[in-house]
């Protein structure tokens, strides 16, 4: 799975991004957002002068059409104004949920290996750059918030259905899910919490287009993307998107009135549609660029215990970049640093436990993550010998008690808080129960 990076970067109150869009794109044949690709050279044009201009100009992204697989749904009506040879455009509130539905239609020439998969949902730029650039302009939104916490894609927990285990923040511009598309559908309610015009300081520009994309993963824990969706919208403010789709209503009814020739003219647009269906990209391996603020101060804390296990990468090479501001000033970049690197979770867990009389919590690490590697971390941690445990159980918050096995601590207990009871087992005076019971999150 393709981490997130996280940027150093410092806040600017201006920025223009016509002085970036100069340079290459990342693959000659590159296009749109992370998978997006088409035939031209590389673009020249500022972000924010987007636009449909001629058949060069567009933005090509190769597709799949099938009627197997994965199929997504923005619940909400597409644009009638955008013509049948270009994509579908979905208008959006800023800070208003829509549904997603997430559902499978069984493929007999591949069929799933796992019931369980990964999707992740993150909002990218349709117009590919560099990830740098990409970083900077999430870093220029991100610096013109009133708090570190603000996220760019937010979820409601409370409302979604269908998922397994719980939904992850992977960055501020990503959530992944966890579901079983064999037996039955999903649906992640989403609020995008930035407009598209909020990456130019010049007043007045067009929006830029983004995309909603789902990322979706056969193995959970590792492994390539199975599934590439995607929808593009458009993020409005105070009712924007009612207002836009009623004035392409009225501009649509004033073309059927105006129609002439053998050809009529609603067959040039795409028809109404009541939900906006995602596209299915061709291109599966271009990693996506997840973005992570420096100044949100969970997401470092969590970074900061990847020191407990040496996978720490070298911090030696920094990168300095000068940029002009509208105003001719320099915006100056502070060196960028690479992150440490966090383990996937086939290689760890970390799981935090105490006694009813303990206060602290105690770390174990889980390596591997499987009972083994539990009955090994309690051994060492709570000097309770291996050989001496008959049962590992866990018990949620709901009451149910189950039994320990790798899937579990897989996929759902990663840094998770328990009380650790220690019992004498049913089937023997001298072998012990361990009963992890889940507590709530601090």
């Amino acid at each position: 799975m393709v981490p997130s990076t996280t940027y150093f970067v410092s806040k600017t109150d201006s920025f223009d991004y016509s002085e970036m869009c100069g340079g290459p794109l990342l693959g000659e044949a590159s296009r749109g957002s992370t998978g997006s690709q088409g035939s031209g050279g590389p673009r020249t044009r500022p972000w924010h002068d987007f636009g449909r201009q001629n058949d060069a100009d567009k933005i090509q992204i190769p597709k799949i059409y099938s009627q197997y697989g994965f199929k997504y749904h923005l619940e909400t009506p597409i644009s009638t104004n955008q013509r049948r040879e270009d994509d579908r455009v979905t208008y959006i509130n800023k800070g208003q949920f829509y549904g997603i539905t997430m559902e499978y239609i069984p493929d007999p020439d591949r069929p799933l290996k796992a019931q369980t998969v990964k999707s992740v949902v993150m909002l990218m730029f349709r117009e590919e750059k560099s990830p740098e650039d990409e970083i900077k302009a999430w870093q220029f939104w991100h610096g013109r918030q009133h708090s570190v916490k603000q996220r760019i894609l937010d979820a409601d927990t409370k409302n979604s259905v269908g998922f397994v285990g719980c939904i992850e923040e992977v960055a501020h511009n990503a959530i992944a899910v966890y579901w079983n598309p064999l037996e039955s559908s999903a649906k992640l309610n989403i609020a995008v919490q930035c407009l598209s015009t909020d990456f130019s300081s010049q007043k007045g520009v067009k929006g830029l287009p983004l995309h909603v994309q789902i990322d979706t993963y056969e193995d959970p824990r590792d492994g390539p993307v199975i599934h590439r969706g995607y929808c593009q919208i458009k993020v409005f403010c105070d009712k924007g998107a009612e207002r836009k789709t009623r004035d392409e209503e009225r501009r649509a009814a004033k073309r059927k009135m105006a129609a002439t020739g053998r050809k009529k003219i609603e067959e040039l647009y795409h028809p109404a549609c009541e939900r906006s269906e995602f596209y299915s990209m061709t291109d599966l391996t271009k990693p996506p660029v997840l973005f992570t603020p420096a100044e949100d101060i969970d997401k470092l804390t969590s970074m900061e215990l990847q020191g407990f296990y040496g996978h720490e990468t070298d911090t030696s090479s920094e990168k300095k970049d000068d940029t002009l501001t509208t105003d001719g000033s320099v915006f100056s970049t502070p060196p960028i640093k690479r992150p440490k690197m966090i383990p996937p979770l086939n290689e760890r867990v970390m799981l935090y436990v105490r006694q009813e009389s303990e206060e602290v919590y105690t770390p174990l690490h889980v390596v591997p993550p499987t009972t083994t590697g539990l009955l090994n971390a309690i051994e060492n941690k709570y000097k309770i010998s291996a050989s001496s445990i008959s049962n590992l159980y866990r018990k949620n918050r709901k009451g149910i008690l189950a039994k320990i096995d790798e899937e579990m601590l897989t996929y759902y207990c990663n840094e998770d808080l328990f009380l650790l009871e220690v019992r004498h087992s049913e089937e023997s005076e001298d072998l012990l129960d361990i009963i992890l019971v889940e507590l709530p999150e601090l």
